[in-house]
């Protein structure tokens, strides 16, 4: 099974990122295209991967600045 991607912007609302209930459940190729687009308007994110990720996945990530 493909790995999935919750990429969740931080905001006042939710600061810590928990609530994925709205968020979509997105492929590798999709989530990191939208967490490149939120580091592009200066948004703090966070990433929650569901089913086999591989590190070089959430390293990806974490060099566009996703919050752990």
């Amino acid at each position: 099974m493909a790995a999935t991607f919750h990429v969740i912007a931080l905001s006042s609302r939710d600061p810590d990122g928990r609530d994925t209930l709205d968020e979509p459940k997105l492929l590798y190729p999709d989530a990191l295209k939208t967490a490149r687009q939120l580091k592009d308007q200066s948004k703090a994110f966070r990433v929650v991967a569901y089913g086999e990720h591989s590190a070089d996945q959430m390293q990806a990530f974490s060099d566009l600045g996703a919050l752990e």
